[in-house]
């Protein structure tokens, strides 16, 4: 793969060794840039190796080069050094760092001096290209729907290669139409050693009895040794292997440490907690980078989220029923709404307040059930605090079409009817207490060779502005990248004999690699966003927070195939619920997470 990443700089170079000749541009165009001597070039191949973050280097592209047997170098004579021709290996990407004044513009770690006759490079534009020890191989290929995948090499090598191709010119008479002096400059730029700089732990809690990893790693994550070593402070409590796993033995709060073996004097330490055989957990709440409870939780402002607690037994099942009993504390601005059982457990539906950014602790506590040998006084209870982020539905902005937009934000079958193969109308059960969700009763309709029931319910918008869908994630080139949550309610009107799926999708009409014989929706699915979600067999409120079909996680960013302005639908489908049978949705959030 060839760079010609210096061509602006050699032709500049080019210009400045002709116009600053001793006749100057004024007297026309005589740059005297002659020599009665040519050029003798004794080794058509240079090398030299740098390290990353070794600051500015200069490589002389003139070594071994004479003239009348003198360095050319030393030799005083007007010489221009051009046609600078990069080839780097192995889809490596040479990294471009931003201008401080133009914001689009990429400067590159490769220059001239003021003479062309060295290469400047700054070393530590490399520092986050080149890596000693990341074997990372996720990128630089694309798939037939063209999302990046692997190509065979590392994203971050440990050294690049360069071979770099130039001409030499000093002015030398030469035969009409024979080219330039040349030679070749093979530079490699190799990666230094990436220390531990940092230790994470997350506090964590097991049960007596049981054994659990613990959540701890060293940073950055591609370090050469991101060995750690654990203790915990009081063994009488529990101890823990050389692997991080945590052996409880009796109840009680302790001291768990992890050190960096690379780097022994950072260390990071955190709770353990021992609890009885029988506990409870809030268990949907946000999760941090090594996977651990946060003990937080973003909700969407003017809706209502749901928190789910769960119980749990070492070794036994569960049995009976299990009461609960949740406390807010601010039971003002924000309002729980309704309880719904979840399996063993139960979800708090809370009802934000239309402010963003605030705040307040939920806590639930068991209050009944049976939890075996574990005293109901020594269960302890849960907390998490909950901040509100900006619902896209709540606050969609304004449309550039004077009618507004024509979209059911709050899902009570407002805007424009609802069209697909069920019957849609507004049901007056709802879960923040408007007394509007849209409800879908299903049709004849089935699906595949099974012939599943099939019911979808979407709002046919097709004027780009007065679709609220269209006019932010069909923008083309101003959407891509913008990254999205999505979560509502469900209720089942009928208590379900066979499973049933929830499917909302985000589809795109036009976009790169569109199909030849693509039919409606279901044609354009290749590069729709598309989330799923098994119901539980039950008529109680379900709260659903999607997960994306393909990657399994709650983020799901509008792909680079999107780059066409196109109309975009949502529609919501649902698998498996028989004619006549109906499901009730309400309080859909939508909540960007890329700004």
């Amino acid at each position: 793969m060839k760079h010609n990443l210096l061509i602006k700089t050699a032709i500049s170079s080019v210009l400045f060794s002709v116009l600053t000749g001793c006749g100057g541009t004024d007297e026309g165009y005589d740059p005297q840039f002659k020599s009665d001597s040519a050029l003798v070039i004794d080794t058509a191949a240079i090398t030299s190796t740098l390290e990353e973050e070794s600051a500015v280097q200069e490589i002389d592209l003139l070594q071994g080069v004479t003239i009348d047997g003198k360095p050319a170098s030393e030799s005083g004579a007007t010489i221009n050094v051009s046609e600078l021709e990069f080839v780097v290996n192995n889809n490596f990407i040479t990294p471009q760092t931003s201008a401080n004044t133009i914001a689009s513009h990429r400067i590159s770690p490769f220059t001239q001096s003021s003479d062309s006759t060295k290469l400047v490079i700054n070393t530590d534009a490399f520092s986050a290209a080149l890596r000693q020890c990341d074997l990372t191989d996720i990128r630089g290929a694309l798939d037939g729907d063209g999302n990046p995948i692997a190509d065979g090499n590392l994203d971050f090598p440990s050294q690049v290669i360069y071979n770099i191709t130039y001409s030499i010119d000093n002015g030398a008479n030469r035969i009409p139409g024979e080219a330039l002096p040349s030679r070749t400059l093979q530079l490699t730029i190799n990666a230094i050693d990436d220390p531990v700089s940092e230790v994470t732990i997350s506090p964590i809690e097991v049960p007596v009895g049981g054994q659990a990893s613990v959540f701890a790693s060293a940073i950055p994550s591609y370090a050469c040794n991101p060995t750690l070593v654990y203790s915990i402070a009081d063994e009488d409590i529990a101890t823990i292997d050389e692997n991080g796993l945590i052996s409880a033995k009796n109840t009680g709060e302790t001291t768990i440490t992890a050190t960096s073996v690379d780097n022994p004097e950072v260390t990071a330490n955190n709770t353990l907690t021992v609890t009885g055989a029988f506990s409870v957990a809030i268990t949907n709440d946000d999760k941090n980078e090594l996977g651990a409870s946060s003990g937080n939780k973003d909700v969407p402002i003017c809706v209502a989220s749901g928190i789910e607690v769960q119980p749990a037994l070492l070794n036994a099942e569960l049995s009976g029923e299990y009461t609960f009993d949740w406390t807010l504390n601010d039971e003002v601005s924000f309002t729980k709404s309704l309880t719904a059982k979840s399996g063993f457990g139960e979800v708090l539906a809370v009802k934000a307040p239309t402010t963003i950014d605030s705040s307040n602790t939920v806590t639930v506590e068991l209050i009944d059930g049976d939890t075996a040998s574990t005293p109901l006084s020594l269960i302890s209870q849960k907390s998490i605090t909950i901040n509100t982020v900006n619902n896209q539905m709540c606050e969609p902005g304004v449309s550039e079409h004077p009618a507004g937009f024509n979209t059911d934000f709050n899902l009570d079958a407002e805007g424009a009817p609802y069209k697909g193969n069920a019957t849609y109308s507004v049901s007056a059960t709802s879960v923040s207490g408007n007394g509007r969700s849209l409800e879908i009763t299903a049709g004849t309709a089935t699906q595949g060779e099974a012939n599943t029931p099939y019911s979808f319910a979407t709002q046919q918008v097709w004027n780009k502005q007065r679709n609220w869908y269209s006019a932010n994630y069909g923008r083309g080139a101003e959407s891509i990248g913008k990254t999205y949550r999505f979560s509502a309610w469900v209720k089942l009107n009928q208590l379900p004999e066979q499973p049933i799926t929830l499917r909302h999708v985000v589809v795109p009409w036009v976009y790169e690699g569109i199909p030849d014989d693509a039919q409606g929706f279901t044609g354009r699915y290749s590069q729709a966003g598309l989330f799923s979600a098994e119901l539980d067999a039950t008529t109680q409120w379900q709260y659903i927070e999607f997960t994306e079909d393909t990657t399994n996680t709650r983020e799901w960013t509008i792909p680079t195939t999107w780059s066409s302005i196109t109309d975009v639908f949502t529609l919501w489908e649902v698998h498996g619920m028989p004619a006549g049978d109906s499901i009730l949705i309400d309080d859909y959030a939508v909540v960007r997470t890329d700004q």
